[in-house]
Formats: structure tokens, sequence, C-alpha cells
């Protein structure tokens, strides 16, 4: 995919090709539209720095209720 965005609508913002990556996949994430693991793929980043990144910026990961109970359920059949 090939993003162009006009000179007139970025101004004088400097912003990396990483940087912007990182910015898309972190939007997808908090939109739950990929998973943690697919978002650090777009980013081009390790799980573990895709992580770190969220929790620079304050991001929560998501990981609700549901998530935990079935982990829960998971960690209890591995006995």
């Amino acid at each position: 995919m090939t993003v162009t965005i006009p000179d007139d609508r970025i101004g004088d913002i400097q912003v990396s090709e990483h940087d912007a990556l990182v910015d898309i996949a972190i939007g997808l994430y908090k939109r739950e539209q990929v998973s943690l693991g697919r978002a650090a793929e777009i980013a081009n980043m390790s799980s573990p720095a895709f992580l770190d990144q969220l929790g620079r910026r304050k991001i929560p990961i998501n990981y609700g209720v549901d998530d935990l109970r079935q982990d829960l359920s998971s960690l209890g059949g591995a006995r």
C-alpha cells in the first residue's frame, strides 16, 4: 500500500517512515482492527518493542476480562 499525503496538508511536519508506520499501527490497534502481534508487524517492530511504544504513549493494551478468563482457563488445564 502506498499512502501519499499532499505537502499542503502535512505542512512543515517532519515524520520519518518508521514513525508513520508506528502511528498507523497504533491507530489500527487502538480501534481493535488488528492484534498486538499484527500491529507490531505493521510497525516493523518486535511485540515487546511495540508494547514499549504503547506504554510510552500511555495507551492501554486491549486485554479485557474475557481475555483474562481464557488465559486463566488455559493455565488451569496446563497442570
